[in-house]
C-alpha cells in the first residue's frame, strides 16, 4: 500500500512544525542589534524597504500588501499542517529577493542606503535546507518562487523536449497546494496536455493501444476537452460526469494528470529504445566477435 506525505514525513522524524516556528521566529523576533538600545527583526527590516519591491503593485506598506493577498502568519496556526510551513518559506523567499533587489533605490530611483541587517544568504540555506527535508523542489511561477512537491516523474517530463517551455511550469506547479480543489485551473493543464497529445496519438497507440484509448477516452467524455454536464449538448453530455461530485472529479483529474506524464515518459522510452537498441546491437557484434 502507497504511504501518504504525512507517514513519510514521520517516519522521517521531519518535525514539520518546530521547523515553522523556527522560521516564523526568524521572520518576526527582533534578534537583529541595530544600536546600543534598538534591535529589530527580519520583518521590520523588510518593511523598511518594501517601498522598493518590484511586486509591490499599489501597496504602501507591508501590512497593506499582506491584507491585500491574504498573507497571515500566526505562532500557533490552528489545524497546522505542512501547507502553513510551504506558505511561510514562499513568503521569506520571495519578500528576501524583493528586500534585495530594493536596496540601493528607492520608491521613485535609485539612491544610497544603509548597509542591510538581514543575512539573505542564511535564510535561503536555511528555507533550501527546509525545502529538502520535506521532499519539495523550487520552482518558478510567473516571476515568483514556489515550492511543490518533489515528482521525478513531473520533473523529467516538463524537462522534455515534447513539452513547450511555456507549459513546463504548469506540469510542476500542478502538484501545488494551493492547486488543491482548483478543479477548472487543473482542467485547463490537462487540456493543454491533452493537446499535445493529440499530435502523438497515433505513436501512443503503437505503444500501448489500450492505454492511449483509456486516456483519450477520459479527455473526451469527463469534461475536458468538451461540455459534457450541459443537457443541450445532447451528443456530448453525460449524466455521471453532470452529477459527479467535485471532489471525485478533482480526483479524476489527478488520475488523468498521472496518466499524461506516463504517456509523455513512454513516449520517450521509445526514442530511448531506439538508442539503447543500437548498443545492445553493437555489445552482442562484440561478443561474437570475442
Amino acid at each position: 500500500m502507497r504511504r501518504n506525505f504525512a507517514q513519510i514525513l514521520k517516519e522521517a522524524n521531519i518535525d514539520i512544525k518546530m521547523e515553522y516556528q523556527k522560521l516564523y521566529g526568524m521572520l518576526y523576533d527582533r534578534s537583529i542589534q541595530v544600536s546600543n538600545t534598538k534591535r529589530i527583526s527580519a520583518y521590520d527590516e523588510l518593511s523598511d524597504y518594501f517601498i522598493g519591491f518590484y511586486f509591490r503593485g499599489t501597496c504602501l506598506s507591508i501590512e497593506e500588501f499582506n491584507e491585500t493577498y491574504g498573507f497571515h502568519f500566526e505562532k500557533e496556526p490552528d489545524n497546522f499542517n505542512i501547507d502553513h510551513l510551504v506558505s511561510l518559506c514562499e513568503y521569506i523567499e520571495n519578500m528576501l529577493i524583493g528586500y534585495q533587489n530594493a536596496q540601493g533605490m528607492s520608491g521613485f530611483g535609485y539612491m544610497p542606503v544603509p548597509h542591510p541587517m538581514i543575512n539573505v544568504q542564511f535564510y535561503f540555506i536555511q528555507i533550501a535546507q527546509i525545502i529538502e527535508k520535506i521532499g519539495y523542489v523550487q520552482t518558478n511561477q510567473d516571476g515568483f518562487i514556489i515550492y511543490v512537491e518533489r515528482s521525478p516523474a513531473a520533473i523529467s517530463v516538463a524537462e522534455s523536449d515534447l513539452v513547450p517551455k511555456e507549459l513546463s511550469y504548469k506540469i510542476i506547479s500542478y502538484n501545488h497546494h494551493t492547486m488543491r480543489g482548483n478543479v477548472q485551473e487543473k482542467k485547463n493543464t490537462i487540456r493543454r496536455l491533452a493537446d499535445l497529445l493529440e499530435a502523438k496519438r497515433s505513436e501512443l497507440e503503437s505503444i500501448d493501444k489500450s492505454f492511449s484509448n483509456d486516456l483519450f477516452y477520459i479527455f473526451n467524455k469527463l469534461n475536458i476537452r468538451h461540455n459534457n454536464i450541459d443537457p443541450s449538448a445532447k451528443n456530448k453530455f453525460i449524466q455521471t460526469v453532470a452529477n459527479m461530485p467535485m471532489p471525485k472529479l478533482e480526483y479524476w483529474y489527478d488520475e488523468t494528470y498521472q496518466m499524461c506524464l506516463l504517456a509523455f515518459l513512454r513516449l520517450e522510452q521509445k526514442v530511448r529504445k531506439k538508442e539503447f537498441d543500437k548498443l545492445k546491437q553493437e555489445i552482442e557484434n562484440e561478443q561474437k566477435i570475442t
